[in-house]
């Protein structure tokens, strides 16, 4: 993404505080756009040009006001980057309906809560703009003991689709990305809570290795970026070729009870 391509943009990312989000509010940032980060949490290292919005994605009226902050102080947004997300683990028939509903609230409902408010603005600017959701390859293979996280960013995939045709004809485009492995805070914890474990993602992604941060952040901003501008309804893998091969030798606490032996 060049300079020029965002310079004067308005972009909206939500869980811009760290990780990832961080890395796009950066990427961003650099390529001259307005940009505001929405989350719930402050920033470990505040940029000076972003500016840090207090939002719940989950919530509509957190969602509402935020948006209301940035069409008061901006304008319409050009793009928004629905990032926000949480991790909860634990086994189906364990896990609790509360921790099921508060990932699905983040990630599935926070993408809808958002574009329904940043579609209304953009097709009324008459500017068109650009929707990139972050998936994951969650959605694509099984991972024991991420049910409500699989199943969010599946819903996430077929979202942006319905959404990218609803919208194609006010010039607003509609994708996502998929990353896999990416040393971020989620990741860290679950390594640290034994629910992954670093050496089965060595083993099972042949690029040997984990994406950064900013590696994600690239694809996002080629998506927003007018170099994309045929681009729709669709999703960037971003992986090291691990979909390839999925994942295998997961803990024996993250496959459930062994089935009893027929008499």
């Amino acid at each position: 993404m060049n300079g020029s391509s965002m310079k004067g943009r308005v972009a909206i990312v939500t869980g811009g505080a760290r990780g990832i989000g961080d890395a796009i509010v950066r990427r961003f940032g650099e390529a001259g756009a307005r940009v505001f980060a929405f989350d719930l949490i402050a920033p470990p290292e505040p940029r000076a040009e972003v500016r840090y919005v207090d939002a719940d994605v989950s919530d509509r009226k957190s969602v509402e006001e935020a948006f209301e902050t940035v069409e008061r102080e901006a304008g319409a947004p050009d793009v928004l980057i629905s990032n926000a997300g949480i991790q909860r683990v634990g086994l189906i028939g364990t896990l609790s309906f509360e921790d099921w509903s508060e990932v699905i609230g983040t990630h599935l409902n926070g993408l809808f809560l958002c574009a329904s408010q940043a579609i209304p603005r953009m097709t009324a600017a008459g500017k068109g703009g650009a929707i990139i959701a972050m998936a994951s390859t969650a959605a694509m293979v099984g991972m024991p003991g991420r049910g409500p996280y699989c199943a969010a960013k599946a819903g996430i995939l077929g979202l942006i689709r319905a959404m990218a045709l609803e919208t194609a004809s006010a010039g607003i485009r509609v994708n996502a990305v998929a990353p896999g492995y990416t040393r971020t805070k989620l990741v860290d914890d679950a390594i640290a809570n034994g629910s992954l474990r670093e050496e089965w993602m060595m083993e099972r992604v042949p690029l040997g290795r984990l994406a950064t941060p900013d590696e994600i952040a690239g694809a996002v901003a080629y998506l927003a970026s007018d170099e994309a501008a045929y681009v729709t309804g669709q999703t960037l893998v971003i992986d090291g070729g691990w979909t390839v091969q999925g994942q295998s030798n997961a803990p024996g606490w993250l496959r459930g009870a062994a089935p009893a032996r027929p008499r």
